[in-house]
């Protein structure tokens, strides 16, 4: 009678630990989908606010490289003010 009583109550402790490993690995599936939920949510949203600040401040690096592009310098030109060429120059460094 004793022999049953060691396999019933080994049975009943082994059941109980695989019951805790097998809901704690579930737990801890579960937050890490949670958590990559909400970083795909905050991700949208990012984008998103990315989309809508390009919407509402467009670039303005694109106008003024065509409207650098458009002026042409001519170095052997007696006229030339140098101080405006270099301040250009270096107005299109910094963009």
């Amino acid at each position: 009678m004793s022999t049953l009583n060691v396999l019933r109550y080994s049975a009943l402790a082994l059941g109980v630990v695989a019951g805790l490993k097998t809901d704690l690995s579930l737990k801890s599936e579960a937050q890490k989908q949670q958590e990559q939920k909400d970083l795909d949510a905050q991700l949208k949203l990012v984008d998103q606010a990315k989309a809508e600040y390009a919407k509402l401040h467009p670039a303005k690096k694109e106008v003024k490289s065509a409207a650098a592009s458009e002026t042409k310098i001519d170095l052997e030109d007696p006229n030339l003010d140098y101080a405006s060429v270099i301040l250009s120059a270096v107005d299109s460094l910094k963009q």
